[in-house]
């Protein structure tokens, strides 16, 4: 196994644990918080949940089958959408639905460090893959964009 293929490998495998990280602590919040009383606030926490299961389930099996750049444009929407909609919560509301500052603590602070470093690892290993060329292998695909003629 390559070094590219390897550094592919670990970006998926640290994505899909900080994602499924993601949903546990939105479906705990949901479940355990009182969340799944608030209208359109609740039933979004869930689809949040399972949708960060499901990527984090999909980026592990692709690391033994090729990738798709398709799962890390869904990761990132995942945490880039929970991080608007808690921007959004604490500053203009979610539909009628306001909060302040890191509460639920300490649930609210995980979620944001955590929704964060999906992206920092997502961009890094994007950096990474700009940085080996077209040549290698794409870090977020896991396929060769050299051509076959060589």
């Amino acid at each position: 196994m390559t070094a590219s293929r390897i550094a592919q490998a670990a970006a998926k495998v640290v994505v899909a644990a900080l994602l499924a990280w993601s949903g546990y602590i939105h479906y705990d919040l949901y479940a355990d918080h009182g969340y799944r009383h608030v209208h359109t606030i609740g039933p979004a926490f869930l689809v949040q949940a399972g949708g960060s299961f499901a990527v984090a389930f999909l980026l592990v099996v692709s690391v033994a089958l090729p990738g798709s750049v398709l799962l890390s444009i869904l990761a990132a929407g995942l945490s880039g959408g929970a991080l608007v909609g808690f921007v959004l919560s604490r500053t203009t509301g979610v539909a009628g639905f306001e909060e302040r500052g890191f509460t639920p603590s300490p649930d609210a602070a995980i979620s944001v460090a955590v929704e964060i470093g999906v992206l920092v690892v997502l961009a890094a290993a994007a950096a990474v893959s700009r940085r080996f060329g077209a040549s290698r292998t794409n870090l977020l695909t896991g396929r060769s964009s050299q051509s076959p003629a060589g």
